[in-house]
Order: structure tokens, then C-alpha cells, then sequence
């Protein structure tokens, strides 16, 4: 609730009050001041005077206190009310006889003739955060009479000086030059008693000298203006012509503006202020088109033409929208509505020339406003006075406020009827809530389904959309206002809603109650939203209160009229009941009837609609001659029903007949129907009875032509007699043809117009229309959309697509084919960039971001005058196929480029394989003629060509040839020369098999079908075993390579993980390769691998390399992102430093690129095929890692990746530590049998250790005692018995079997899996033995089996097959002495393939190709293990005996 006036105290209004002020208390003795008000802190000198010695200032004190005094000036009374002093007015005010109120004022009041002294007005507003709090002065009984000096002359004589310096800091802005604030304040005068002053020279000698106080403000923004920087000049040198004409606006209380000069400068009184709303008072001083650019252009012209045609004033009118500040804190600004009348007289000086223009305007607002609002009251009630009942009336009165154009008064519309609720009714005893309900009549403005508008609005429970309202309008008998300022009008409410008119949301909306009178309930409920461009103010009023006056005396004729039927009702029945009284004045009824109907005949000749009169049977006996006219029947009557269908269309003769069928059921019916020309009769002319009210009533009867017909719309009542028999028939035809054809041709004009913008909006281009300067006339949705800009209305926004969205390089050839369109006339076609993005998804799934490409289309239109004023267009999103070919672009470059790359990897890899197939070829001589000699000297021909067979050594020479007389020393040198050749075949196969390996590898990671498979395993045995593979090689070359465990490690306390170790050891084995080759040429030959460990993912930071990012094919794959990421992550991390030649920086570049080295010298000097790093980078980036490197030439380099490995299972780790346990049970018990038969072997010349060649004297190994695990000679050792070799590849087959033959082995093959089962059963292990098989011959033939190698890929039967055959027979217990050892032998090297023989039943696999020494181990190894798993590992080694 607002605080009632009678609450606020004088202080509250002496704190408000820009004035100084103070009280002064009269009680006790002498008057004392007792308080001041915030604005007197800002004048000093005030103050002084107030507080000075009494004898000073004692007139002062004597007016006051009101006590006679000489000192006061004769004239003025001690009880004036007003007193001057200090050239200072003071006023003051008595209250309650015991304090006085006083002021001081810069000005005289009102009363007084006014000063020529001007003090400049303060602002008008004020911060209230920065003016001092309400200060009370204490009580000083010895005020009065204190000694206190008393101030200066020169202080009092400055006093006046000082309080409008002050007052002029406020409102003077800083920018002013020195000249201009000098002048702001006029030298202190006294002011006793007021006379003329003369003028300062500085003062303009044409300002009023008299001028009101109220224009002052105004005057200070006129001086305020720079006048020295517009055209025409500072004020000191205006012309006298302007000076009088600006002297004449300034007192002049209409707006009034001056166009001055030639450049038409611009100058304007108080009153035009206003009309300018927020642009003032920044058009002072500006050109007319600076000022107006809307309508400035236009203003010139008319000045022009009115200056140099001699033309007379022009008067025209505009609609003007001034800006007016928002009610509401938070919203923007509002505009406000304006009509202006305006009319341009010239200004002409006394050499009868044109100097300017004086610009008056009339505020014509309150007058069109008017004329439109009365116009729609006066349309709704012609419309509402056609309803019959209420549901019309609510439907006419929303239809009605739906067609009212401009629509600018009515941008929201909501009707609600207001109904009984049954469901109320019943329960009203139990609540207290109301018993109505609404229904929705129809709304404007509102989409359906909007909260707002509910089908159907209960005003019971009050809390639903508008019940709270609608219940409290429910009591109201005038409209009541809604605003958004204090909140009773809902927000939330407003959300979504399609305003109507200007399309801005309303600011406030009425609630009108509708009812017949004010002593009935409300009937309904009108929601009307005000116009947002206009205030609520009195006109506003008048006009919601003429409508609700409206709408009440509508309604309450419709439910007059309905009253009236009933009533009649009851009168009909009260007439039957009288019928027997009346019967005796039938003869006077019968006579007035017959004179009503002579009346009615004559009557009816003078509607301009045709009427006649029928019977039940539709035989006419009356019709008039606009019946005639419209039916174009001959006549006369009467007229059979036959004849007059004859003139109606076939198809709407039913009709006609069905529609009087109703009459028997109905009182009247309304139907349409169509009549056409009779063929075989002419239409006469018009009757003799032919009235002139056609003419009169303007109307136009459509002609019957040939190919033509007449719509009639007729309207027919039956005239009943007392019991219900029809007497006669009514029919009342109007000729609606005009009607039908002007509805037809708009209906379908709106249709096509409809269908032209839903094409527009729903085009998948963006469509426009511009002027030739750019700006946007008209566009679609699209348009907007491509540029990236808000969708507005071009007609009140200046919108420049072009400057704004066009890239600024394609700007210019924008415009030149704008301006070939202008010179040709003829559509361009141009293609720009446009500032917004084109996003979209590639084949890969990633997302494209590029900028948008569009073909504009630019049509000229033409004037009636045949000039391009303006031009059309469209623009089509040329993005994807500009993408498109960008792209075919760089796949072309890209395919040049993987076309070059690949030829020269195809280079580099046929060297690197026909290099050593070359060596090998070489060898394998070498070895065949070193062993022919061999054969000679065995079988005792010494005489042999020595030189030739020796010539095929390395290392024989000059010492060869002396010992060549000496056939043991011979044979050793032969023997060595092999041993060499066979181990360079050996390095030769495993290069190309490396290479090999990087070729499948390669075109796995290409197919996407290298999968990661962990399992659990050691990661330093890992490192050790992937070491142990390049021990001999780094022996050879005389390099020391070593493995360091990193700190943080051990501190996590890690012995097993969860990864893919041949995927790992895949990319230690390539790091070793290149570490082993750059290092191997180098003064200084180490190579270290060192691991560590780490719960969060090393970055550049923690680590000594710097890491490749990600390639965008290096992701990890779908069937793999569970592994990753895991709460038990963790991530090992390798590194593999050598003291090589090191890298440059353009070499690291070339790193980790498909195909690529680090120089063209690479391939020269160390070969290679260039896809390890790439692999090795591709590889680590699968298991959600990275690799990296740092290198410096001539110091070395440090390759480092990490991967992500994962904490196994408690029963994984078990499982790993049974298997590592049995392994190294095995080997243990294998060292132990190897130390008891190692002295047999040494001296066996088959396994001997080596000799000392002549060349070097350093001891060799063989190729079979280089195996980590010591091989052993002929011997068969106890625990491997029989080998069956499961082999269909014949050669390889037979390799096998000869070198397990050599080491000692009882050895059998078998094709395939059928073939291998058979033998099986003829073996020791075959409980039962094979079919056919007797007792005697069982032990001469049976096979010592203890171990299978099964190759997978047979015929008949696969090895897999054989393999789940031979672990069912065991479940059967058919296979003797445990588990039998299986060791599946594949080239199939694929973790998935490993993991499925495993799953089949093989207790290892062996990946080929490999060499004897690695089988050996691997049978040693699972024949430990098996052993290990079946008993015990106490007993191992007695297994092992």
C-alpha cells in the first residue's frame, strides 16, 4: 500500500526539497536553529550568514521571529512572507506558532516583479546516494547572540556569486570552453528594491530580459551548445534576422523548429524539445538530414522547392514515434505514437531572400486517435446489433475486434463467457469459493494451447492462468487496469503470444466486465491489451469506457430481445387461450389484414429485395419486382412451383425442395441457391411497377448472361395457423452474386498470396529484395538464417546484409556485379563467402567447420518509369559442393602424394628383400660347395680343387692355403665357413621377416582388424624376453645393452597387468631394431631400456620427450574403449635411449609418418622400409597411449611411449604365478639334467662349442647352442621321448622331422587330424592300443608319444578339430599318463588366433616361421609345465629322471 499523505512529516518534505532550508525553533528565547536540510551542505556561505552575530544580520532575525525592528527596509513587512537579503530571497512558514520554516530561493516569488539578475537553475535532479544524511543543528541558547565573526563584505556582496556557481557546477557541463563559462553567470547586483541592470558586453544583447523562469533550464542547454563548430557560427555573430526569428520560438508555446542557412541548420524552442524524446539535445546545431535521416531528405527538398519555385508554404502530416523511457526497470525504451501536423514557411531577410525555414508542428495525435477509435466502436456496434442471441454476440463481438484495422489498439484480445458451474453449485455449501465459470469465446492474438487461454477457466480454486482476475472483475463494474510496473499484470503469462499491430508485447491490459446492467452478474469477461506505443492516459480512458458501454447496451438489447421472445411466447400462449373472444372481431382483424397487406404490397415495391408469398406446395401468389429482377422469371403470378424451379440450376433444385420439407418441422430456413437464363424465353422489360428505390438505394442488379448465373441467397418463414398447418410462405431473395464473386476473388487472391509466402518461407533458399544502396527491403526466414543476423522487420530497422555478412575479401566483386546489373539490366550470378559457418559431418564422422559458401542471384525491378530502383534475389548454399570440391582437390594432392610414397616404399622394400634373398642365394652356394668338399675329403679325395672349395670362405686367406696339405685343419675352416653362411641365412630370414611382419601389420591397422587382446602378464619379463632377443646381434657389434627399472615402479609394487604383450613387444622389438642399427657405427655403444609406472597419464611435463599427438586414425577402436579409461588404470611407460648419430630437428619431423625416414641418407646407409615408427606410433595409440622422442646429433636419442595397462583379478594374478611357478620348475629341472649329460656333449663333435678360426682366434657357438636354455647333443633326454609331427606341408614336414632327428628325438608325422588320431591309438599313451593290433606285435610297434606339434591348417581335418578329439578322449580316460602335450604350430600370429588354439585345447603355440633351438625350448617348457599342472612340483624332477 502507498503511505497516505497524512503520514508525511515537514521533515520528509524539507529533505525532498532541492532548496535550502532550515528551522528555527521560536521557543525558547532566542530563536535557535534546529535542523537543515541536505541541500543547504552545498552552500557555504549560507551558513555564515545564518550563524553570524545578530547586530550583522539582525533585519534578518527581526523577520523571522517577527519582532519590528528599524533595521528591517521600509516597505516590507515583518509578516511578509518573502524577504530579500544578501541579494538572497528568503522565504517563510509558521507552524503551530513555535517554529518557522525558511528557505532561500535564487529568484523572487512568484508576487515580485521579477530580478534582472540571473542565477543560473540547478538540475533538476538529484543523487540522493550522494547528498548528506538529515542533519539536526544543536540547540545554542547563545546563537543569537555568539561572537562570531561576522563575514566579509566582500563575502556578503560574493554570497549571490557563490549560490549560482554552485547551482551552475551542476548543470554546466565541464566540456564548455572558458569563454562560454564565464558567461553563464550575470555580475552580483543588489536586489532591493528590483531595477533594471544594464547588460554585460559579454551578454547577447537579443535574450529576453524578462524571461520566465521555467525556460532558464532550456536556455542553459541552448548556450551549452558548441555554435563555433556548426555552420552557423557562435551566438556573438549570429545574423539579427535569426536572433529575432529564435527570440520569437523561444516564448513561442508551440513546437517550433529553425532551418537555418543553406546547410539548413537546426534550432528549436522548449516545445520541440519535447517531440524529440532522447535525441535531445544532440540536434541542435545539426544539418536537417543529420537530424532527420528518416524523413530529411525529404524536408530539403520541399525547402528547395519552396525557395528557389516560390512556392507557398507546405503543410503535411506525419506519424512520428518518440522514445519514451520504460516504466518498468530492466525493459527497453518504448515508443510512443505520434501524429504530427507540420506545415514549412520560409524565412525571408530584407533583401527578400530565403535565409531559412521555420518548421511549426500540431500535435494531431489526440485527434486521429480519436477518428480511429470511434470508428471501431461504430463498426462493433453495426455488428453486434445483427446478433440474436448471446453465443452470436460473443462470436460477432471477437470476429468484429479481429477485422479492425489498423490493429494497433487491440494487439491482444481474450473473451471469456461466464457461466453457472454446476459442479460449483453442488458443492458451494462446502467452500467458499465462486460458483462461475468461463468459457472461451475466442481470443486474438493467442496460439492455441497458450496457458493464457484456457478452452475453459474455473474461478473456484483461483490459482489457474488469469482466475485470480477474471474472479475479482467478477465484483467490478467499471474496467480495471493490468500493468507490468506493479506486477498485476503476469509476466509468465505473456510468454509466446503473437502480438498484434506493431508486434511489441504490452505493457498493460484491461480487464472489462460485461453485464446488461449493473444490477445483473457478469456475462462475460473481455482481456484487452492495451497499444504498447501508447499511454494509459484520459483519451485512452474514454475510449475502454465507450467500448465497455458498448458492449454492455449490445448485450443488453440481445437479452432484451430474448426476454421480448419469451414474453411473446407467453403472449401466444395467452392468445390461444382468448382465441374464443376474439373470434367475433375477426371481420375487423380480416379487414385490417387485407389493408396491412395492401399496405405490405406497396411496401415490398419499394425493398430492394425480392419477396413473394407462397403456399405449403411452393405455388407462388405474390411477388414483387425485385423477385422478378433476381430470378429472371417472365411471370406473372401466380406461379407454379414447376415453373419457378425451371428457372433454378438442376443441381440446386434439391435443395430448394428439401429446404421448404423443413418448413413443415421449422419456422424459417436459410439456404442458397443459383438461377440461370431460360433458353426459350426473352426477358421482358421491367414491370410498370418498377420503383425508383433501386437507383436511390445504389443498387446494381447482376445481369443473367449467357454463360453467366445469379447466386441468390433466400430466406423463407411459414405462417402458421393454430394447429401447425402452414397457411403460406414467405421467401426473401437477395442477389448475392457480386457478393460471391468479390468473396471468391479475394479468397482466392488471399490463398495465392498465402501460398506465395509459405513458398517463400518453407524455399530452402534464402530469398530477399534490397534497394540499390543495400538495404534490406524483405526477406525469408532462410535469408536471415545464412547471414547469421536477428530476424527483424526491414521497415523499422536499417539493415545492411551485405556489408555486414560478406566476407571482406569477395565485398568488392559483390558490389561490381551489383553495378554490371544497374548498367546491363540483366541477372547476375555471383558466388561470396558469407561471416557464418557451414557445419557438417564427413563419412568419418567428423565435424566439418568451414566458412559458407552461397551463389547469389541479382534481378533487377523496374518502375512503372522503366529505372532500377530496387533488385530481387536469391541465395542458394553452395557450401557443400564448394567443400566437395575442395576436398577432391586435396584427396587428388593426397593420392599424388600416398601414389609417391608408396612407389617408393615399394622401392625401399624390394631392396630390402632382394638384398637378402641376394645374400642368402650367396650363402646357400657357399655352403652347398664348402660341403661338396666336405664329401671329397670324407670319402678320401684329398687331391680335390682346395683353392676352389676355399674360396668360398670369409675368413680363410693367405693361412688356408698353408694348412691346405692338412685335412682336419681343412674340414674346421669348411665347417666354420658354413656355420657363418647358415647364420647370415638366419639374419637374412629374420630381416625379411621383420619386414614382413611391418607389411601385415600395416595393412591390418589400414582394415581395422589389429584388435588389442590383454592378458595377463610380467611387464619386466616382457622387457627381458624382448631383450634377450637381441643379445646375439648386439654381442656381434659389440654393444652393451641393459634394462633399469624406474623407482616409482617398485613403489606401486606392480608384478602383473592386464595388456597385449605382443602388441608391446611389437613396438620394443622396432625401437631395439633402430636403436641397435644407429648405434652400431658410433665410438660409444649403449642401448638401455628403462620402465616405470605412474596412475595418472604422463604428459611432456613428467617426462624427458616430447609426445606426437594423436593421429586422427589412431583412436582407439569401439571393441577396445572399455579397456580404457578404467578405475584400475595404470600406465607403463618405456624408454629406449642409445648413443647414435641422434636427430635434427627437420629429421624429428619426418618421424612417425607413414612411409617416411628421417633422411634420404636412411635408406642409402641403414635401409629399412620406413613403417616401424609409424606402426609403433599407430600401435601405442590403440592401447590409449603415445609415443615420443628426443634426440640431439652426435649424442644419442631416447625413444619413449607409454600405454595403458589395468590392475588384473585376484584369480588372474594366480593363475600367472601357477604358470610362472611351473615354468621355471621346468627349467630348473631341465638346467639340472642338462649339467649331468653336459661332459658326454662337449666331446660330441656334432654339438661341439666352437673352434678357433684362423682369421680371428675368438671361439664361435653354434646356431643351436645360442638357444637361452643349453641344447642338448644326440642323447634323447629322458622326459621327451617320441615327437608326432602333424604337418600337411610335405617340406616342411620333412625339415622338422630331420632336425628332430638330429638332436636325438623318436620322431613320427602324420597329413592331417584323421591321420594323427589313428596313430594316436597306436601309441603308448592309447589305453587299450589301435584296432587289429595284437599283444605280440603291440610292443614292437608301439610309439613312445610324449608330445604333439599340431599345425592348424590341414585338410580333412583341421588341428583344432584334432586337438578338442584328442581332449575328449582323455575326459574319456583313453589317454594314459595325464595330460598329453600339445604345441600348436601356425603362421597365424594374431592374439585372437593364439587365444582360440588355447581355447581348443593346445597348451602352447609357435608362430612360424621359427628355428630349432626356439622349438626345443618351447617343448622343454610346456613338457615342464604339463608335468608342473599334473603333479606336485616336488616331484618334477623325478618326472623329469
Amino acid at each position: 500500500m502507498h503511505t497516505s499523505f497524512l503520514d508525511t512529516g515537514i521533515i520528509d518534505l524539507l529533505e525532498a526539497d532541492p532548496r535550502p532550508s532550515f528551522i528555527v525553533a521560536l521557543t525558547p528565547h532566542p530563536p535557535t536553529i534546529v535542523y537543515t536540510n541536505p541541500a543547504f551542505s552545498g552552500y557555504t556561505g549560507l551558513l555564515d550568514i545564518i550563524a553570524a552575530h545578530r547586530e550583522d544580520n539582525g533585519h534578518l532575525w527581526d523577520w523571522i521571529s517577527g519582532i519590528p525592528s528599524d533595521s528591517v527596509p521600509k516597505g516590507i513587512p515583518i509578516v511578509a512572507s518573502s524577504f530579500a537579503h544578501a541579494n538572497i530571497f528568503w522565504t517563510k512558514s509558521v507552524v503551530h506558532e513555535q517554529m518557522v520554516v525558511v528557505g532561500a530561493n535564487e529568484q523572487a516569488p512568484s508576487s515580485e516583479p521579477p530580478r534582472k539578475v540571473r542565477l543560473d537553475v540547478p538540475a533538476r535532479g538529484r543523487d540522493d546516494s550522494a547528498s548528506p544524511p538529515r542533519r539536526a543543528m544543536p540547540v545554542d541558547e547563545t546563537m543569537g547572540l555568539s561572537n562570531s565573526p561576522l563575514p566579509s563584505p566582500s563575502t556578503r556582496s560574493n554570497l549571490a556569486a557563490e549560490f549560482a556557481a554552485i547551482r551552475r557546477a551542476k548543470s554546466t557541463p565541464s566540456s564548455l570552453p572558458a569563454s562560454i563559462r564565464q558567461n553563464t553567470v550575470a555580475p552580483p547586483e543588489p536586489v532591493q528594491p528590483p531595477q533594471a541592470v544594464p547588460r554585460p558586453a559579454s551578454d547577447p544583447g537579443w535574450i529576453l530580459s524578462g524571461m520566465i523562469p521555467e525556460q532558464r533550464p532550456f536556455w542553459e542547454v541552448i548556450r551549452n551548445v558548441k555554435w563555433e563548430v556548426t555552420h552557423i557560427g557562435p551566438m556573438t555573430s549570429w545574423p539579427p534576422r535569426l536572433e529575432q526569428t529564435f527570440n520569437q520560438i523561444l516564448v513561442d508555446s508551440r513546437p517550433i523548429a529553425v532551418y537555418w542557412g543553406s546547410n539548413f541548420t537546426t534550432i528549436y524552442n522548449e516545445a520541440f524539445s519535447k517531440l524529440c524524446g532522447s535525441k535531445h539535445p544532440a540536434l541542435l546545431g545539426l544539418t536537417v538530414e543529420d537530424a532527420w535521416p528518416e524523413a530529411g531528405r525529404q524536408l530539403k527538398e520541399k525547402m528547395h522547392a519552396i525557395a528557389y519555385k516560390q512556392k507557398p508554404p507546405e503543410e503535411d502530416e506525419w506519424n512520428f514515434f518518440i522514445e519514451r523511457e520504460s516504466d518498468v526497470p530492466g525493459e527497453p525504451n518504448w515508443q510512443e505514437e505520434t501524429y504530427l501536423r507540420w506545415s514549412l514557411s520560409p524565412i525571408i531577410d530584407s533583401n527578400n531572400e530565403c535565409v531559412g525555414f521555420m518548421h511549426a508542428i500540431v500535435d494531431a495525435t489526440s485527434m486521429r486517435l480519436w477518428e480511429r477509435r470511434m470508428q471501431m466502436l461504430i463498426d462493433l456496434g453495426e455488428v453486434l446489433v445483427t446478433a440474436r442471441d448471446v453465443q452470436s454476440y460473443w462470436e460477432k463481438t471477437i470476429q468484429q475486434l479481429g477485422t479492425v484495422s489498423p490493429s494497433y489498439d487491440i494487439p491482444l484480445a481474450i473473451l471469456y463467457s461466464v457461466e453457472e458451474d454446476p459442479d460449483a453449485i453442488a458443492t458451494a455449501p462446502l467452500s467458499c469459493g465462486s460458483t462461475k465459470i468461463c468459457r472461451l469465446a475466442g481470443a486474438l492474438g493467442v496460439s492455441d494451447g497458450h496457458p493464457i487461454a484456457p478452452p475453459v477457466l474455473s474461478l473456484q480454486p483461483a490459482d489457474e492462468a488469469l482466475s485470480a482476475l477474471f474472479q475479482k472483475a467478477l465484483s467490478a463494474h467499471h474496467p480495471f487496469l493490468l500493468q507490468k510496473q506493479d506486477n498485476s499484470l503476469p509476466r509468465a503469462l505473456l510468454e509466446g503470444l503473437e502480438w498484434r499491430g506493431f508486434g511489441d508485447p504490452c505493457r498493460a491490459a484491461v480487464i472489462v466486465p460485461i453485464r446488461p446492467t449493473k444490477e445483473e452478474n457478469v456475462m462475460g469477461l473481455l482481456l484487452l491489451g492495451l497499444n504498447p506505443r501508447r499511454p494509459y492516459d484520459n483519451d485512452y480512458r474514454q475510449y475502454i469506457s465507450l467500448l465497455s458501454q458498448k458492449l454492455t447496451t449490445s448485450l443488453a438489447s440481445i437479452v432484451l430481445l430474448e426476454e421480448e421472445a419469451r414474453r411473446g411466447r407467453n403472449a401466444a400462449e395467452q392468445a390461444a387461450y382468448d382465441q374464443a373472444q376474439l373470434k367475433e372481431k375477426l371481420a375487423v382483424s380480416t379487414r385490417e389484414a387485407n389493408e396491412s397487406i395492401q399496405m405490405f404490397e406497396t411496401v415490398a415495391e419499394f425493398v430492394p429485395v425480392g419477396m413473394c408469398f407462397g403456399d405449403h406446395m411452393g405455388n407462388l401468389t405474390f411477388a414483387n419486382d425485385a423477385w422478378y429482377k433476381i430470378t429472371g422469371h417472365p411471370g406473372p403470378v401466380p406461379i407454379s412451383n414447376q415453373s419457378f424451379l425451371s428457372c433454378v440450376k438442376e443441381e440446386d433444385r434439391p435443395v430448394i425442395i428439401s429446404e421448404y420439407e423443413k418448413l413443415k418441422t421449422t419456422r424459417n430456413v436459410e439456404f442458397e441457391f443459383r438461377v440461370k437464363r431460360l433458353a426459350d424465353v426473352d426477358i421482358p422489360a421491367p414491370l410498370t411497377r418498377n420503383s425508383p428505390s433501386f437507383e436511390k438505394a445504389g443498387l446494381d442488379f447482376h445481369p443473367i448472361g449467357d454463360n453467366k448465373e445469379r447466386h441468390i441467397l433466400a430466406t423463407a418463414e411459414a405462417e402458421r395457423a393454430s394447429d401447425g398447418t402452414i397457411i403460406r410462405v414467405l421467401t426473401c431473395l437477395t442477389d448475392v452474386t457480386a457478393h460471391k464473386q468479390v468473396a471468391e476473388e479475394a479468397v482466392r487472391r488471399a490463398q495465392q498470396a498465402e501460398n506465395l509466402k509459405r513458398m517463400a518461407e518453407f524455399a530452402t533458399v534464402g530469398m530477399y529484395d534490397m534497394d540499390l544502396e543495400g538495404r534490406l527491403l524483405g526477406a525469408n526466414k532462410v535469408f536471415f538464417e545464412m547471414c547469421g543476423l536477428p530476424i527483424s522487420d526491414p521497415t523499422i530497422a536499417t539493415v545492411k546484409p551485405w556489408e555486414q555478412c560478406v566476407w571482406k575479401e569477395d565485398y568488392p566483386l559483390l558490389k561490381e556485379k551489383a553495378r554490371q546489373m544497374v548498367i546491363e539490366g540483366v541477372v547476375q550470378n555471383v558466388e561470396v563467402r558469407l561471416k557464418t559457418t557451414w557445419n557438417a559431418e564427413d563419412g568419418a564422422g567428423h565435424e566439418v567447420v568451414v566458412p559458407r559458401w552461397v551463389q547469389a542471384t541479382l534481378m533487377p525491378v523496374k518502375t512503372t518509369e522503366g529505372t532500377i530502383a530496387s533488385f530481387t534475389g536469391c541465395l542458394s548454399d553452395v557450401s557443400l559442393q564448394r567443400w566437395q570440391l575442395e576436398r577432391e582437390k586435396q584427396r587428388k594432392e593426397e593420392a599424388i602424394e600416398s601414389k609417391r610414397q608408396q612407389e617408393n616404399f615399394i622401392d625401399m622394400t624390394s631392396h630390402e628383400m632382394r638384398n637378402p634373398l641376394s645374400a642368402i642365394i650367396h650363402c646357400a652356394d657357399a655352403i652347398t660347395a664348402t660341403l661338396t668338399r666336405v664329401q671329397e675329403l670324407v670319402n678320401g679325395e684329398p687331391h680335390g680343387d682346395t683353392a676352389t672349395a676355399l674360396s668360398h670362405g670369409n675368413s680363410m686367406g693367405t693361412l688356408a692355403l698353408r694348412e691346405q696339405l692338412d685335412p682336419q685343419a681343412e674340414v674346421r675352416a669348411l665347417v666354420e665357413n658354413c656355420i657363418d653362411s647358415a647364420e647370415t641365412i638366419v639374419g637374412c630370414a629374420q630381416h625379411q621377416k621383420r619386414i614382413v611382419d611391418d607389411i601385415l601389420t600395416m595393412s591390418k591397422l589400414d582394415s581395422k582388424l589389429l584388435a588389442i587382446t590383454p592378458i595377463t602378464v610380467n611387464p619386466i619379463q616382457m622387457v627381458q624376453e624382448a631383450l634377450k632377443m637381441f643379445e646375439v646381434e648386439a654381442r656381434r657389434v659389440d654393444i652393451h645393452l641393459s634394462m633399469v627399472v624406474d623407482r616409482s615402479y617398485r613403489d606401486l609394487g606392480i608384478r602383473y597387468l592386464d595388456f597385449d604383450p605382443s602388441r608391446l613387444k611389437q613396438v620394443l622389438i622396432n625401437l631395439l631394431t633402430n636403436a641397435l642399427k644407429f648405434t652400431k657405427t658410433g665410438p660409444t655403444r649403449n642401448v638401455s631400456v628403462a620402465i616405470s609406472a605412474s596412475l595418472t597419464r604422463p604428459s611432456e611435463a613428467t617426462s624427458s620427450v616430447q609426445f606426437i599427438p594423436r593421429s586422427q586414425e589412431g583412436g582407439v577402436e569401439d571393441s577396445q574403449r572399455d579397456l580404457c579409461n578404467r578405475a584400475d588404470s595404470v600406465f607403463l611407460m618405456f624408454e629406449v635411449k642409445d648413443t647414435g648419430q641422434g636427430l635434427t630437428e627437420e629429421e624429428k619431423k619426418s618421424l612417425f609418418q607413414r612411409f617416411v625416414q628421417a633422411s634420404s641418407r636412411t635408406h642409402v646407409k641403414y635401409g629399412g622400409s620406413g613403417l616401424g615408427l609409424f606402426i609403433s606410433r599407430r600401435l601405442t595409440e590403440l592401447q590409449n597411449g603415445a609415443i615420443g622422442v628426443a634426440s640431439q646429433p652426435g649424442v644419442g636419442s631416447t625413444f619413449a611411449f607409454y600405454i595403458e595397462a589395468n590392475i588384473p583379478a585376484g584369480t588372474s594374478i594366480r593363475d600367472a604365478e601357477a604358470s610362472a611357478a611351473a615354468i621355471k620348475a621346468a627349467i630348473s629341472g631341465l638346467r639340472v639334467t642338462q649339467s649331468t649329460t653336459g661332459g658326454r656333449r662337449q666331446h660330441s663333435p656334432s654339438t661341439a662349442s666352437g673352434s678357433t678360426t684362423p682369421s680371428s682366434g675368438t671361439q664361435r657357438q653354434s646356431p643351436i647352442t645360442a638357444s637361452p636354455i643349453s641344447v642338448l647333443g644326440p642323447g634323447l633326454p629322458p622326459q621327451i621321448k617320441g615327437v608326432l609331427v602333424v604337418e600337411d606341408n610335405l617340406t616342411n614336414q620333412q625339415i622338422t622331422r630331420r632336425g628332430l632327428l638330429n638332436m636325438g628325438f623318436t620322431v613320427d608325422v602324420a597329413n592331417h587330424g584323421v591321420e594323427c588320431l589313428d596313430k594316436l591309438r597306436r601309441t603308448d599313451r592309447f589305453v587299450g592300443g589301435g584296432k587289429g593290433i595284437t599283444s605280440v606285435n603291440r610292443r614292437e610297434q608301439t610309439f613312445p608319444l610324449s608330445i604333439i606339434l599340431m599345425d592348424i591348417e590341414m585338410p580333412i581335418q583341421d588341428g583344432l578339430t584334432c586337438t578338442r578329439n584328442i581332449r575328449e578322449l582323455e575326459r574319456e580316460g583313453k589317454i594314459r599318463g595325464g595330460r598329453l602335450p600339445i604345441i600348436a604350430v601356425s603362421a597365424n600370429a594374431r592374439m585372437e588366433q593364439i587365444m582360440e588354439a588355447k581355447a581348443a585345447g593346445c597348451d602352447d603355440v609357435l608362430v612360424k616361421p621359427y628355428r630349432m633351438p626356439e622349438l626345443l625350448e618351447k617343448m622343454r617348457i610346456v613338457m615342464g609345465t604339463v608335468a608342473a599342472l599334473e603333479e606336485p612340483l616336488c616331484d618334477i624332477s623325478s618326472f623329469m629322471g
